[in-house]
């Protein structure tokens, strides 16, 4: 049972290497970002780049998700589907890009009130082109498990993006207009190198037939998709409405770095396909989806409870003192993650029925509900508010979509154990609060021995089982046994 555990783990690792410091490019360079760019320039690339997602949804259509079912699941030929999926992936960019153009001057006033940004969202509608040659690439590896050569396809990407942005940013100045142009840039140069790899590819092999197989499973996840990113969008929009562009980039700061967590969800999210529905082969895959998740949110937990318990720190020693406000958000955001991830994990037996519809069924609804609080909360409460209406809708999410894939696929999880995790969370951060002296590295050093008591914590309330302290034992036996001989 483990082992299925272990390899998720070892592939999420991979991917999550390459993934994170592709996604984490923001986060590395947040001490250039906010010394070169004023709180209201990160709000208009916060929106910029939102838009971008939105339309790369909507240009992909969720072929690269059905391919894993089509190649794994239903043993499609693999160059047969790919090759499909590129042809129809190419055409839809391009006429998203075509329509995109001719609506720039419109698509900015609606988002910012003037049409000063037309040419940047022109830019970015290159992206969407890129990016769909990009999924295929992707898509080969991760139905491939070549883990290690997409970390190295990323973690290159990442080299090369970060050149650019520092050098756009911080030795030429071209402020968030350079960004964009070093997104478009990397862009490029990824599809280029996508193109050659897949070279086998452009000669066609197209199947109608596999095209509408695809289609049955990837257009259901698509308003679903839409529905996800407008939960994680909507509140930036509805900030610059109620208040200003700069309110929207001290919030913006705050939800990416709380947001890290999303980066460990993504990893899991790349490996997790392939294992899903190898798992669902064997015998005992209940029993292995339900410690699955338990490990997963013990994980996922931790992680989350470092970037609450630090959030302020962590703004002080990478920002400047015009953001700092934004801690504030930090743990709710880290925590809508969680969910949002634990929403993944228990969306089973809706891809193993191909019930997917309900998924974005769920999603949908949670995105009006998340809209309403948006509406309700951010005038009165400003961004304090966004954040409140991102994690109530989160959970409920979670929670809902939880219990609708039931119905498909009962799953005994360990509910018990996880709400030991959710209160050993809450006891820890709050212990947190009361760590408030006058210099940040005596609250660095206290709180982070207060995050390793976190594992110690558990421990008291009981969350191991018997086999559990077993194997704590044993690693430590061995540890100390290696010790010794050493010395």
């Amino acid at each position: 049972m483990y082992q299925s555990i272990r390899k998720l783990g070892y592939h999420s690792f991979v991917y999550g290497l390459g993934n994170m410091l592709s996604k984490l490019l923001g986060f590395f360079l947040l001490p250039v970002y906010t010394r070169y760019l004023t709180p209201a320039d990160y709000g208009i690339l916060a929106l910029l780049t939102l838009t971008q997602s939105i339309m790369v949804i909507l240009a992909n259509l969720g072929l690269g998700s059905a391919l894993f079912r089509e190649v794994i699941y239903k043993r499609t030929n693999e160059r047969k589907a790919e090759s499909t999926v590129l042809y129809t992936l190419l055409v839809l960019s391009l006429l998203i890009f075509s329509i995109g153009f001719i609506f720039a001057p419109t698509l900015s006033i609606i988002i910012f009130n003037d049409t000063a940004q037309t040419i940047l969202i022109r830019l970015l509608l290159l992206n969407v082109v890129f990016n769909n040659i990009i999924i295929v690439f992707t898509a080969r590896l991760r139905i491939r498990e070549q883990s290690l050569f997409y970390s190295i396809f990323s973690v290159s990407s990442f080299l090369v993006g970060a050149g650019l942005n520092i050098y756009f940013v911080a030795i030429i100045r071209q402020g968030v207009e350079g960004l964009i142009i070093a997104q478009v840039i990397l862009a490029a140069l990824q599809a280029i190198a996508c193109l050659w790899i897949l070279r086998d590819l452009i000669k066609p092999n197209f199947s109608r037939s596999v095209l509408s197989s695809l289609l049955s499973f990837g257009l259901p996840l698509v308003p679903g998709a839409i529905a996800s990113l407008m939960m994680i969008s909507a509140d930036r929009y509805i900030l610059n409405r109620y208040s200003t562009t700069t309110m929207v980039g001290l919030y913006s700061l705050g939800y990416s770095i709380g947001m890290v967590i999303n980066l460990i969800v993504q990893a899991v999210q790349l490996a997790w396909p392939a294992q899903l529905f190898e798992i669902a082969k064997l015998p005992d895959h209940k029993q292995r989806f339900s410690l699955t998740l338990t490990y997963y949110c013990l994980g996922l937990g931790f992680i989350s409870l470092a970037v609450s318990v630090l959030a302020r720190e962590i703004l002080v020693v990478m920002t400047t003192p015009q953001y700092y406000g934004a801690y504030i958000i930090m743990p709710l955001i880290t925590l809508s993650y969680v969910f949002y991830g634990i929403r993944f994990m228990t969306t089973i037996g809706m891809y193993i029925k191909n019930k997917v519809k309900y998924s974005s069924i769920v999603i949908i609804g949670a995105a009006i509900f998340n809209l309403v609080l948006s509406f309700l909360l951010i005038p009165r409460y400003g961004m304090v508010g966004a954040g409140w209406a991102t994690f109530i809708s989160y959970f409920l999410l979670a929670v809902v979509n939880l219990r609708v894939d039931s119905h498909f696929m009962y799953i005994p999880y360990e509910y018990w154990r996880l709400a030991k995790i959710m209160v050993s969370w809450l006891v820890i951060y709050g212990l947190s609060l009361l760590i408030n002296t006058p210099s940040i590295w005596i609250n660095l050093i206290l709180k982070t021995l207060l995050l390793i008591g976190y594992p110690l914590f558990l421990f008291g309330v009981r969350f191991y089982n018997h086999q559990e302290i077993q194997f704590i034992k044993d690693t430590f036996s061995r540890r100390v046994f290696r010790f010794n001989t050493r010395s």
